[in-house]
């Protein structure tokens, strides 16, 4: 029988995938829970690609709820018990992440960008928090680590676009639509032009720019004790530099950096981190 941390890695650190990459640099007691915290979190986030009914949705991520208070029989949840992450961490702590789940099962809009924003940050923020609180509960108060979280969804939302443009799912801002003349037709037909690749780049830069200073700010220390959260982050600079890049490689695939590539830019990262907490 497959282990539950088998499962968990089997699942999370396939070929290409940035925790591949990432993973070796993280504090070597918290690796495998880590693993299995964000083996966690991606099952309830997938909860709403798994549904056509909105009310099946809500009735999946109640068994998710009440699994983790009762450390139910699943794989994840048992690498979660296995690796101890589950006694540093509560089941309430999950409660975000799963109430904003359950809202996404009916398709968002946004007017604004800022909205947004906050839609990748209350979607991609709780597994950064929880992972920093894993690591080090004290270092919660020293940044909102939601910010990168954050980032890394809104990343992999503009890398799917064209993906899910032709899905019938249309998630770019109606500001944006509007300055860029940019229609979700164009982007299923191939036909975009010029707004197209300004849309990608300045989408990308104003969600950098929410992120950085923040993270700048962190003391030597606890950048280091948090170095996993900081070179995922360096990841998906990463890969919306190359999204940014080529913005029409989004329309017909979805783009990924290479495994090598990665490796590198998380050994550098580590090494740059480590620099900084001796100073």
């Amino acid at each position: 029988m497959e282990r539950p941390l088998d499962w968990c890695r089997e699942r999370m650190l396939g070929r290409g995938s940035p925790l591949a990459a990432s993973l070796h640099f993280a504090p070597e007691p918290w690796q495998d829970a880590i693993v299995a915290l964000r083996a966690v979190v991606s099952e309830i986030a997938a909860v709403p690609d798994t549904v056509s009914d909105a009310d099946i949705g809500r009735k999946k991520l109640a068994w998710w709820r009440n699994a983790l208070e009762e450390r139910a029989a699943h794989p994840a949840i048992e690498a979660l018990v296995a690796s101890g992450a589950a006694d540093r961490l509560a089941p309430e702590r999950f409660e975000p992440l799963i109430a904003r789940v359950a809202e996404t099962l009916e398709s968002p809009r946004f007017e604004q960008t800022q909205e947004a924003w906050n839609h990748c940050v209350a979607l991609g923020g709780p597994v950064a928090r929880l992972e920093a609180e894993l690591i080090e509960p004290d270092d919660l108060a020293a940044v909102d680590w939601a910010l990168p979280g954050g980032f890394a969804y809104l990343v992999r939302l503009v890398r799917d676009l064209g993906v899910d443009a032709r899905a019938n799912r249309w998630l770019v801002p109606l500001d944006l639509q509007a300055e860029y003349q940019l229609a979700r037709q164009e982007v299923v037909d191939g036909s975009v032009g010029r707004g197209w690749d300004g849309m990608v780049r300045a989408w990308l830069e104003d969600s950098g720019r929410r992120v950085v200073p923040a993270l700048e700010a962190l003391p030597g220390p606890v950048r280091w004790r948090q170095r996993h959260l900081l070179i995922l982050h360096a990841l998906d600079r990463r890969l919306a530099r190359a999204l940014a890049r080529h913005p029409r490689r989004i329309l017909d695939r979805r783009v990924r950096t290479g495994q090598v590539g990665n490796v590198w830019q998380a050994w550098r990262e580590a090494r740059r981190l480590r620099r900084l907490s001796r100073n």
